[in-house]
């Protein structure tokens, strides 16, 4: 029976779990994969240390510097779970040059690099997978592009960061989003520094990997447009339950308009939204994800699992593994990599949800509805509920469907009024 040999390359909660799946999981994946799969080597800062503590045997060679594993004699595949840009890009890079197949969990590094590495692969006849990289262990990617290659993929709407999903949850209980997020580090769901999931940028890379995978053309993360929720206050997730039948999400969204052109268009943003309280995405709690894909044949399609942690994401690296173990197997060519022209970017129309802080003084409110007025944007709604300081009056409006680019013209004139605080937050109002 053929044996794979297999080097791992980070040691952190993911890539212990991937080795200790990988051993205890051992004869029931040989069956599985027709084939053994058998550990060669580890790296990692602390690799004797790592492998003590995980029960490696001494025929397990302990790496510290990642550049050695994609030269190492008789391994056949490389599986990069050290996390960042700098050692994981040359690692990678220099192992799809030599044809040697790797499986990362790596979100930041395939939305930042995804053409470098897709060429990269095309030129040495290395292959990539890369499930775990978003959503965790829920499927998606696998499904778009096999399950789904034969229908035509309209949007992708995700909840796709379980972070801020959970700290949206307890807001919505009550919890300050101060409280939230202490609550959400002391679970190890939030990091020390938070920054990249409550600013919505690790949002804005799996909507990048997404959208690139649809289209075959990739769309540059500081292309997608993004919002995170730190303006997000318990008044709003209060006034959007109460008084709108709504929940607030943070939603990364890719829509694909369809096109008689080669060049593919592309509408992609991260930020929070308002989802009817019946909609399927307002139903994910707490750290879960959830990811709804609109296909042309197949209609509203729904994934939904857990996003983040040790067993979802080794579990997604495992089935990279036995993807990539058939292909070394079968030893067919790698399949060509799907390339297009650069995607043009567009927005398509839709409401909003505007709350302002502004002095109660006489005309404020009518100089708010003037600047929307001028541009064309009619008014849903229009609350002023009480606020804790008599000086100040909140307003909270909603608009019927026009354009992002006006709305935001609109909201620069409002926030210039001098009676307006500069301080708001804005949200989308998902149909």
């Amino acid at each position: 029976m053929r044996t794979i040999r297999l080097a791992v390359a980070g040691l952190g909660v993911v890539g212990s779990e991937t080795v200790r799946l990988l051993r205890s999981r051992r004869e029931s994946l040989c069956r599985r994969l027709g084939a053994r799969l058998e550990l060669a080597a580890v790296c990692d800062r602390r690799a004797p240390a790592a492998a003590r503590r995980l029960g490696l045997p001494a025929s397990v060679r302990r790496l510290t510097d990642p550049a050695r594993l994609a030269a190492l004699p008789g391994v056949d595949a490389v599986v990069e779970l050290l996390g960042g840009l700098g050692a994981p890009r040359r690692l990678i890079l220099d192992c799809l040059r030599r044809g040697r197949g790797v499986v990362t969990a790596n979100k930041r590094l395939l939305a930042h690099s995804w053409d470098e590495l897709r060429r990269a692969a095309a030129q040495g006849g290395g292959r990539l997978h890369f499930e775990a990289s978003v959503a965790g262990g829920i499927p998606i990617l696998k499904a778009l592009d096999l399950s789904l290659a034969g229908d035509r993929i309209e949007a992708v709407y995700g909840i796709l960061n379980g972070t801020t999903n959970f700290i949206l949850t307890r807001m919505a209980e009550g919890l300050e989003p101060a409280a939230a997020l202490r609550r959400a580090q002391e679970l190890g769901l939030a990091e020390k520094n938070p920054t990249l999931d409550l600013s919505g940028q690790d949002t804005a890379d799996k909507v990048s990997i997404l959208a690139s995978l649809v289209t075959g053309a990739w769309l540059r993360p500081d292309q997608v447009r993004t919002q995170g929720i730190q303006e997000i206050g318990l008044e709003d997730m209060v006034f959007a339950e109460t008084a709108l039948g709504r929940r607030v999400k943070l939603l990364g969204v890719a829509r694909f308009p369809a096109h008689d052109g080669r060049e593919p268009r592309v509408e992609a943003f991260v930020g929070p939204a308002l989802v009817p309280i019946e909609h399927p995405l307002a139903a994910v709690q707490d750290e879960f994800n959830a990811v709804l894909v609109r296909a042309a044949s197949a209609g509203d399609l729904m994934f939904y699992g857990r996003g983040a942690g040790a067993g979802p994401a080794a579990s997604a690296v495992l089935g990279d593994i036995l993807a990539l173990g058939r292909e070394l197997l079968s030893g067919a060519a790698p399949a060509a990599q799907r390339s297009g022209p650069a995607p043009r970017l567009c927005d398509s129309d839709c409401a909003f949800y505007l709350r302002l802080g502004a002095l109660d003084r006489p005309g404020v409110l009518s100089a708010v509805t003037a600047a929307l007025g001028r541009l064309g944007i009619s008014i849903a709604t229009i609350n002023q509920p009480g606020g804790c300081d008599p000086k100040s009056v909140p307003i909270i409006l909603t608009t019927h469907r026009t354009s992002p680019g006006t709305f935001g013209r609109a909201l620069r004139d409002i926030l210039a009024l001098p009676n307006v605080s500069r301080r708001h937050t804005v949200m989308r109002l998902l149909p």
